[in-house]
């Protein structure tokens, strides 16, 4: 199991762009279970088995590395996998947006790690019966071609208010949204052809 005192932030990003020689891919893929398995099963049974497709990024912060509880992964699918994914968490989604829709209720960390003009979503004034997504800036960090934001159904899996870790392993700097969402969670997947995003934040 990861050590669980490491509390840093720890990013693989875009795999493919790395020969084969150079990574261990049984490594990579132990990486990604092993800090899943550091957060609440019911917030990260969601995520994809890396036996059943290509992982080609994923972005992890092990709980409580500088309080951003973040899991994020991109997979590519052959088209099978794909239709099952979706015939599956259409039933589960609690609401499913596009990345065309006007405004979003987006999870906005008060720090210069992330720039959340970059993929343009919009916050909403007005959040009623919305739930809160990431601003997916780290799909920026995979070639993901302008198709993708076109066409992609955002499916939120959950999102819930509270606290799901202790306070300790907390953001505590504010997520620019409404005092009962000072904590809280979010999981979902985002599918657009041959690519499945999954992510977790926690804060």
């Amino acid at each position: 199991m990861i050590i669980k005192y490491l509390h840093t932030f720890l990013l693989v990003a875009v795999l493919s762009y790395t020969s084969s020689a150079q990574i261990d891919l049984e490594k990579v893929k132990e990486n990604y279970r092993e800090v899943l398995f550091l957060y609440p099963k019911t917030l990260t049974d969601h995520f994809l088995d890396p036996e059943k497709a290509n992982i080609v990024y994923f972005e992890l912060g092990y709980p409580g590395g500088a309080n951003l509880n973040i899991v994020n992964a991109i997979f590519i699918c052959d088209s099978a996998l794909t239709t099952a994914i979706e015939e599956e968490i259409n039933h589960e989604a609690v609401a499913i947006y596009h990345f065309t829709d006007s405004c979003f209720m987006i999870v906005d960390y008060d720090t210069s790690i992330y720039d959340t003009t970059v993929i343009k979503l919009k916050q909403c004034n007005n959040f009623d019966g919305m739930f809160p997504i990431p601003n997916f800036e780290f799909c920026l960090k995979y070639p993901i071609p302008i198709e993708f934001y076109e066409k992609a159904k955002i499916y939120v899996l959950g999102a819930e208010k509270g606290k799901f870790l202790e306070d300790n392993l907390l953001w505590s700097r504010g997520v620019k949204l409404p005092d009962e969402w000072k904590n809280g969670y979010t999981k979902g997947v985002v599918v657009s052809g041959n690519i499945v995003v999954y992510w977790l934040e926690i804060w």
